[in-house]
């Protein structure tokens, strides 16, 4: 697992577009030991927000919050002269989430396209697993403890690790543990029952793409209720944030191109070609381009 420091205080997101666009591309750049997930999170619901001519949450409030909940992990932590065990980590990150900011995970409306944004689930307090794991991950990278997204499909799962071992748990359900036949278990749930475990599922990721997975969470349902639009806007986010996913390129040319906006489809095709780091889906991007190019001429 890799090692990251303690999160920087928060602050308020800018109120601009301008000053969130380049707050964004500042994330981008920072040491992924320093990749301020929460704080992203919160400037890419800004963006959305405005991008959505939608009214700004009271930020303030929010980071009150955030930091009384930090502030009550950090007490407890403070009895230990050594490492706490590591379950006892997670239940009072638990603790933290659930009893002191009073979040639950979704069990109605789990579709919703409001449920997936950051902001909205801040104010209501009822939220989907990414963004209920990110307020896990900022709250144990505060109390100084290793934890990371796992590569899991459908559901959202964190791995936290001490001295003592490790344990993955599900954040949006009472962060509880996961043994090894549970993931199988979730995965049929999810997947389908001829859905078999493999290795990766339990990689770690970096908590950039923990934040790619909750902005692509809002894009599938933008795209479920056919809101094209506001799935580029999505999709404009996360290039701010990895201008060099050829993946997110492509798409993004594929939107516009259904869109009718072939110039901007070429553009995000070429985007892709040059950033798209596996051969045959370059080569099919590439066929992509050509077609695109010769609808433009």
């Amino acid at each position: 697992m890799s090692e990251h420091r303690v999160p920087r205080p928060l602050i308020a997101p800018p109120r601009t577009e301008r000053e969130l666009v380049a707050r964004l591309r500042a994330h981008r750049c920072t040491d992924p030991r320093d990749f301020p997930i929460l704080q992203a999170a919160l400037d890419l619901s800004a963006l959305a927000c405005l991008q959505g001519e939608r009214t700004l949450p009271d930020f303030a409030d929010v980071i009150e919050l955030m930091n009384e909940m930090a502030n009550f992990a950090g007490e407890w932590v403070a009895v230990y002269e050594a490492e706490p065990p590591v379950e006892e980590q997670v239940e009072w990150l638990a603790q933290s989430v659930m009893e002191v900011g009073a979040f639950r995970g979704i069990v109605q409306n789990y579709d919703a396209s409001h449920n997936a944004d950051f902001a909205s689930v801040i104010q209501n307090r009822h939220v989907l697993p990414v963004s209920i794991g990110i307020l896990f991950i900022h709250l144990a990278r505060s109390c100084n403890f290793s934890i990371e997204g796992l590569n899991f499909p459908s559901s959202f799962l964190l791995r936290m690790e001490a001295e003592d071992g490790s344990v993955i748990f599900d954040p949006s359900a009472g962060a509880t543990p996961v043994a090894a036949h549970d993931l199988r278990t979730i995965l049929k749930r999810h997947c389908g029952e001829t859905a078999e475990l493999d290795l990766s599922f339990t990689r770690g990721i970096s908590d950039m793409d923990v934040t790619i997975r909750m902005e692509n969470v809002i894009k599938l349902r933008a795209l479920r209720e056919g809101r094209m639009a506001e799935a580029i806007q999505v999709i404009e986010r996360l290039l701010l944030l990895d201008p060099g996913n050829g993946v997110v390129w492509k798409e993004a040319g594929l939107l516009h191109w259904e869109l009718g906006n072939t110039r901007a489809a070429v553009l995000a095709f070429e985007h892709a070609v040059a950033t798209m780091q596996e051969p045959a889906l370059c080569s099919r991007v590439q066929s992509l381009l050509d077609e695109a190019l010769c609808q433009l001429n």
